[in-house]
């Protein structure tokens, strides 16, 4: 029996997930590839695509962004500060925005500022918004690491699918061996004339199939190496090695009873972490969807200053006294009158220079803004509306997670427990048919029994070691994954 896919079959791949454990501490040069012809073990297997998936990559940029936005939400605690500077001329008649008169010639405007705006009050918007990106941030973190054990558990399936196959063809490779020596013995029985001709006949047939069976299980190794070494993306499958673990079956195991395995993957798996923490997530958005609801308290300040062309200063120039009038006359003076004298002077305009003008226009500003919401289309109302959903959706997903973790749980104890019975029974089955394939060979060697009784005995003994193979494989399996749950140390 094949392994079945991994989306089809989770508590199985988790299994060899605990294979890592023993190399993957302090040897983080495994994320390299090994040298040519070096056995890789699975956590050399496992680092290498870690580093090279690019799924993997996608989420450490997802988490990347997530951070970020973590960034930029604390930063909305900062005040805006932003500067500006304009240049413009004005045609035509126009009024001076510095000197405040009619300006009736092309007039060149410069201007400086620089505004800073505080949010004193928003109805805790940006708190709640540091709230819901700091636990989107940390949901990421859990996301990346479910990424990771997926990727683990398909290679381990994989892996372990190699495994399962080289002890196929070690033992077709062995079987065929032994019908090889029988039938030589059964070619020497016949020229003695102790057994049938057709005796010969009937054992060549079984070497025959046995070796169709070596070469299926050649194929099916080289299948299975393929795969593998597909998930790893390495180049050529003729050098990739894998090295083969020693696999012990535990006497009279000890398993924890469902509840408790279950209590232990609630605290580890993360899946359920990240699911808990997008929840609480989408609990802050609706806190900062709600803040919309209420007024908003800004401090704003503007400092600035500006330069026109128009802006032009008067210059007095006196040159003397011409006479203006004449005492004790209105009209056109004669001998007697006596001229009055008043200053001459000339007057003229100069541009006010750029740097006076900085100076003289620079002014400054602060005042408080509150914006009450009373009608905006709606929006405030259906977004916090909308936030409500996704809070309880998310609160859905995160339950959906935990019963879900329970019945992989409680199916992966089952699956424990039976996978167990059933080594037992295939390994006893195994010996039986051990024993009665011995028995027969005897007899047919001394040409008591026939070569039909052989190959069935025959026969039957392969079917039993292959089943108590697959039992063995499928009972570590099935224990690892309850040993993944539980946290445990990933060892065998």
């Amino acid at each position: 029996m094949r392994f079945k896919s991994p989306v089809k079959q989770f508590p199985l791949l988790l299994i060899l997930l605990f294979l890592l454990s023993s190399a993957a501490k302090g040897q983080r040069s495994d994320s390299i590839a090994p040298p040519v012809g070096q056995e890789w073990n699975l956590q050399q297997c496992v680092n290498y695509a870690w580093s090279h998936n690019i799924s993997i990559k996608q989420s450490e940029l997802n988490q990347a962004t997530q951070k970020n936005n973590y960034t930029a939400s604390k930063a909305n605690l900062l005040p805006s500060v932003n500067g500006a500077a304009s240049n413009t001329y004005d045609y035509g008649r126009t009024i001076d925005q510095f000197t405040n008169t009619f300006a009736n010639s092309q007039v060149l405007s410069d201007n400086f500022y620089v505004s800073a705006n505080l949010t004193i009050f928003g109805g805790f918007q940006n708190l709640n918004n540091i709230k819901q990106n700091q636990t989107a941030y940390e949901a990421s973190k859990y996301d990346l690491q479910s990424s990771k054990n997926t990727l683990a558990l398909n290679i381990a399936s994989a892996y372990l699918q190699v495994l399962l196959d080289e002890e196929l063809l070690q033992e077709s490779q062995d079987q065929h061996e032994v019908t090889q020596q029988q039938v030589e013995k059964t070619q020497k029985m016949v020229d003695a004339g102790s057994q049938a001709k057709g005796s010969l006949y009937d054992v060549q047939a079984q070497d025959a199939n046995d070796e169709v069976n070596v070469v299926n299980a050649e194929n099916q190794l080289d299948i299975a190496m393929l795969s593998l070494a597909q998930l790893l993306d390495v180049d050529s499958v003729q050098l990739f090695k894998i090295a083969r673990p020693q696999i012990n079956i535990p006497d009279n195991p000890a398993i924890n009873s469902p509840d408790l395995i279950y209590s232990e993957a609630l605290t580890n798996q993360p899946d359920v972490k990240s699911a808990q923490l997008k929840w609480e997530s989408a609990e802050k958005g609706r806190q900062f969807a709600a803040g919309a609801l209420y007024p908003k308290l800004v401090l704003a300040a503007t400092i600035g200053t500006g330069y026109s062309s128009g802006d032009d200063a008067i210059n007095e120039n006196f040159v003397g006294y011409v006479p203006g009038a004449y005492a004790g006359y209105t009209s056109t003076p004669n001998a007697t009158s006596i001229p009055v004298w008043i200053p001459n002077e000339q007057y003229s305009y100069q541009l006010i220079p750029l740097r006076q003008q900085l100076n003289d226009n620079f002014n400054k500003t602060i005042g408080l803004q509150l914006n009450i919401p009373i009608l905006n289309g709606l929006h405030s109302n259906i977004a916090y509306k909308n936030a409500k959903l996704n809070e309880l959706n998310a609160y859905y997903t995160y339950q959906t997670t935990e019963l879900n973790l329970r019945k992989n749980v409680q199916q992966a104890y089952a699956d424990a427990v039976g996978a167990l019975k059933k080594y037992y029974a295939t390994e006893q089955s195994a010996k039986s048919n051990k024993e009665a394939y011995d028995y027969v060979r005897v007899k047919f060697d001394a040409g008591i029994a026939t070569a039909l009784d052989y190959n069935t005995a025959k026969t039957n003994l392969e079917k039993a070691e292959s089943d108590m193979l697959q039992a063995k494989y499928t009972y570590v399996f099935k224990l690892k994954v309850l040993d993944y749950y539980e946290g445990k140390s990933l060892k065998l």
